[in-house]
């Protein structure tokens, strides 16, 4: 036990002296290239073909169409993208064959996810001949399409389009998803609501995933847009931690108040409300779950106040894979900002029990 506490002691003491605990992965291993300093989240790494990413076993993300008709601050691929629906944000037809190749060869691949900024922004005939594509490879069981476009352009999902969508669901041999990005209960708008009613008549099942980010934190917010949600006929599915890049400063809220958020506000929703998992998304790691302490180590508090965190990668136990060392937002900060922008600290006293 004593040489377990000093391990961790002393690497607190080494991660409290180091400039940037955000960047542990230094300069030196990343090289001087410009762009592999800008893949915060070291996608490139687990890329095995251009337009492909694959960080788990049995399911790839693919790539076609890499602009969106809204960049949000906190999005993982945002540093892919030039411009607001870049018409050059097509990847190109050797490109494009060569990733769905290897989706073929590779047996193993039981579902894809067809994202990269938002393929909804390719017209119907482009994305078409993707998902015959991927409806031709047997292994392919689920196919999703992760969107922002149900908030941004609900117009987008026409008729003609849910048609399209759903001819690829076959029951009993391929699903086909949208998993979307809904931030705030303004955002679940009429046209919304009648965009994702003619994709669930297709048989199509519709998830969200949110940022849980500073502006969205308060008390009860997330709450009432998993109820909203859920009478819209949208899953909860994943509720996301903002990364630790720099330009997330102003989003990034404590881990302590996430696992507050569960505790004492989701948990009083119904259960059907409160599908969603909050996860923190590593560079080069993938997801870690937040509710399962086992995923982490509370190893040092910095002089702020932030506490400083190892997480450990998926593969644990199974694969010798290093974890990755970062420093959390203050609370104390979190809480002066809230109180910034009119809440009660004092409704939210519990978030110091938390870890």
């Amino acid at each position: 036990m004593g040489n377990h506490f000093n391990r961790l002691t002393g690497r607190a003491a080494a991660i409290a002296r180091s400039a940037d605990l955000d960047h542990l992965w230094g300069e030196a291993e990343r090289g001087n290239d410009h762009r592999a300093t800008l893949d915060f989240m070291r996608e490139t790494d687990t890329s095995p073909v251009d337009l492909v990413t694959r960080r788990y076993p049995a399911i790839c993300i693919l790539k076609p169409f890499n602009t969106c008709p809204q960049i949000c601050a906190y999005c993982q691929p945002n540093w892919e993208i030039d411009q607001v629906m870049d018409p050059c944000a097509l990847a190109d037809t050797q490109q494009l064959n060569q990733a769905l190749d290897w989706i073929a060869d590779h047996p193993s691949i039981q579902e894809v996810l067809i994202t990269g900024e938002d393929p909804l922004g390719m017209t119907d005939d482009l994305l078409r001949p993707i998902l015959q594509r991927l409806a031709a490879i047997p292994h392919v069981g689920v196919v999703r399409l992760g969107t922002r476009v149900p908030a941004t352009l609900p117009m987008r999902l026409t008729p003609a389009f849910s048609s399209m969508l759903g001819s690829f669901r076959v029951p009993g041999r391929r699903e086909i998803c949208l998993v979307t990005h809904l931030q705030h209960p303004y955002e679940i708008t009429p046209d919304l609501v009648d965009a994702v009613e003619r994709i669930r008549r297709q048989g199509i099942g519709v998830y969200n995933q949110l940022v849980f980010n500073f502006y969205v934190s308060r008390r009860f917010e997330g709450a009432r847009l998993r109820l909203l949600l859920r009478r819209v006929g949208i899953d909860p599915y994943y509720t996301f931690v903002p990364k630790g890049k720099e330009e997330t400063v102003a989003y990034r809220v404590p881990l302590a108040r996430i696992l507050q958020e569960r505790r004492e506000e989701a948990r009083l929703l119904p259960g059907l409300c409160r599908t969603d998992e909050p996860v923190f998304n590593l560079p080069a790691l993938g997801k870690n779950h937040i509710r399962a302490i086992q995923d982490r180590d509370s190893i040092g508090i910095h002089s702020d106040g932030s506490r400083i965190y190892e997480f450990h990668p998926w593969e644990k136990n199974i694969l010798d894979r290093g974890s990755y060392v970062g420093r959390d937002v203050p609370l104390l900060e979190y809480l002066q900002r809230l109180a910034g922008i009119g809440e009660d600290p004092s409704e939210y006293a519990g978030i110091w029990y938390y870890y």
